[in-house]
């Protein structure tokens, strides 16, 4: 369909090109305000995250060469005692060599005060307080930070404790600061760090000149947060920093390390930079794209509104049942799906209008006949049965007896339009579909026997009962089981077959009711609800059996299938709903079905 003037005539196609127009005209310096406060937002975003997770990924990276170096030192620790209880003088060389790696000064405190130095030279001796000394008793490490003297970095020291004779030994060693911050050097491009003494602010390492001065922007920032974001200004330079607190007083005594990420906002932003030089060209292949694509939808729209237009316009003209065709593959089609599926239901509810309308009529017409025709039928019944019991000739009784058979059929067809009438008196009551079919197969017991026919009944345990009316339930299976027989007469003895099934699923009980006999032709099997049609003689029915279970199927609710084939069988599904609700019960076997005292 090619996009011509003619194609904005629906109000769809106008408002596509309305939008369109509005697009393409919004104002530049808008659009380009908005994106770039929403591109520096998600990058500032996107920038402290990352730092943050620097920051966190640096602790942790340190505070896992700590927890080696905490273990080598007990190694060591370990290993100098064993040396002790040997009374070896000295210390040997491998124990040295150990710790040598990691570690740029060793010494020995003896529980006795002397000082024996395993290698380099520690300085001025560290001082231990009772606190500390505790804590090292408890077989765990001590980690001490002390100031650099005339602007140098400062320096870590590490201590652990072992038994010497009844007290006990220390060994200390200052830590090598190309072993402890090697993870620093392994940061992203751009991003600087520096980690603090957060109980005094000692810089225990930076990669950013001059940090001293700025620390007390960075203390105010961080305050009792364990992680966060950070700004300060360095000259004219601005940084964006995260920062996350390593919590390591239980294993080291000490209190807290301070580790912060920094980016200048030059590089946050720089992706900015060149988005401004790519925005012109971005927003003209925008607008040619919206261009593009307004138009493919005003044609992909047109056609498939123009089929429903169509489609509604047959519905109300009274084409009930009309079906589109939309393949779009978008909600459209879902819209053609749905308008099939409003138009076969008010097909449906338009044949179930017509047929009400037939039974409706049936009835009313049924009331008439059963009030001209039953008393009458009455009188002659009961005049003939008087010259019946008064006929003495042989002949004459035998007449008799024929127009009493008559009478009789007269007055079953009488019972049979009795159902289309409203001369019943129906009493809806929760009842057993179970126990009514039992009881009519134990009625038609005869008729199975005579006809060599096998009944087989499979019941669903704890069948929900229905609401219904048990005359007309009994009316409704009799007349299934009935056609059901008249189905098999061309069956051999022996393989006819009628099977009784009952089950409930979602809320539903279903009855079933299937023969092996000759099989519905396709052609007729709509019409076999219809009032008067039957396959049978005369004799045989008189066509309105199937359309009276449809009529009590109706008034209770329920719906029949229908499921057949010639020379292999039938099958009819009966579907009630289940009530629900506090009078819900079901099934116990033992239990009879009280009936109404008419249905007596």
């Amino acid at each position: 369909m090619k996009l011509e003037l003619r194609s904005f005539r629906t109000m769809v196609a106008r408002r596509i090109f309305v939008l369109f127009v509005l697009c393409a005209l919004l104002p530049i310096s808008a659009l380009a305000t908005v994106s770039y406060i929403h591109v520096r937002s998600q990058l500032l975003k996107q920038s402290r995250s990352n730092l943050r997770q620097e920051s966190m990924s640096t602790a942790m990276s340190i505070y896992y060469r700590l927890s080696l170096l905490r273990a080598e030192m007990r190694m060591a620790a370990s290993s100098l005692a064993s040396g002790f209880e040997m009374s070896e003088p000295g210390v040997s060389k491998p124990i040295a060599d150990v710790i040598k790696e990691r570690f740029d000064t060793a010494l020995l405190v003896r529980s006795d005060g002397r000082l024996d130095p395993l290698f380099g030279e520690i300085g001025n001796f560290l001082e231990i307080t009772e606190l500390e000394k505790r804590h090292l008793l408890s077989g765990k490490a001590l980690l001490v930070c002390r100031r650099g003297e005339n602007g140098s970095p400062a320096r870590l020291f590490m201590s652990t404790a072992w038994p010497d004779g009844k007290a006990h030994a220390l060994l200390i060693g200052e830590i090598k600061p190309s072993y402890l911050w090697e993870a620093t050097e392994r940061l992203a491009s751009g991003i600087e760090v520096c980690v603090l003494d957060r109980r005094d602010g000692t810089v225990l390492v930076s990669t950013v000149p001059d940090i001293a001065s700025h620390l007390p922007q960075f203390l105010n920032q961080v305050r009792a947060a364990q992680l966060g974001n950070l700004e300060w200004q360095q000259g004219d330079r601005t940084f964006v920093g995260g920062y996350w607190s390593l919590f390591t007083k239980s294993n080291f005594f000490h209190p807290e390390l301070l580790f912060m990420a920094f980016q200048s906002s030059d590089e946050v932003f720089a992706p900015i930079a060149n988005f401004t030089k790519m925005f012109p060209a971005i927003l003209m292949l925008s607008l040619a794209l919206v261009f593009v694509l307004s138009s493919r939808l005003i044609r992909r729209n047109l056609v498939p509104i123009e089929i429903l237009k169509n489609a509604t316009r047959g519905i109300a003209d009274g084409g009930f049942g009309h079906k589109v065709e939309i393949r779009s593959g978008d909600e459209f089609e879902s819209l053609g799906a749905s308008f099939n599926e409003m138009s076969a239901k008010l097909k449906e509810s338009q044949d179930l209008l017509v047929k009400a309308a037939k039974l409706s009529t049936m009835g009313q017409m049924a009331a008439g006949i059963m009030h001209e025709v039953k008393q009458p039928l009455t009188a002659i019944s009961g005049l003939v049965q008087l010259a019946m019991a008064n006929q003495t000739s042989p002949e004459g009784k035998e007449r008799l007896e024929t127009v009493m058979m008559a009478v009789d059929r007269l007055d079953g067809i009488l019972a049979r339009f009795k159902s289309f009438s409203h001369m019943s008196s129906e009493v809806m009551q929760p009842v057993s579909p179970r126990d009514i079919l039992d009881e009519v197969i134990q009625l038609l017991e005869h008729h199975l026997l005579m006809s060599k026919t096998q009944c087989r009944v499979e019941h669903e345990e704890d069948l929900p009962f229905i609401m219904g009316d048990i005359q007309s339930l009994e009316q409704v299976f009799s007349n299934l089981l009935m056609n059901a027989l008249d189905a098999l007469e061309s069956k051999e003895d022996g393989a006819r077959l009628i099977q009784v099934r009952t089950y409930s699923s979602e809320e539903k009980v279903f009855v079933e009711v299937e023969d092996n006999g000759c099989g519905i032709p396709e052609e007729i099997q709509h019409t076999i609800f219809d009032p008067f049609f039957t396959t049978k003689s005369p004799e045989k029915g008189t066509g309105l059996g199937m359309a009276i279970v449809e009529s009590i199927l109706h008034k209770h609710q329920a719906s029949i299938h229908l499921e057949s084939e010639v020379g292999t069988g039938t099958r009819f599904t009966l579907i009630f709903p289940a009530p629900s609700g506090p009078g819900t019960r079901t099934i116990n076997p033992s239990e009879k079905i009280q009936r109404s005292p008419d249905e007596h």
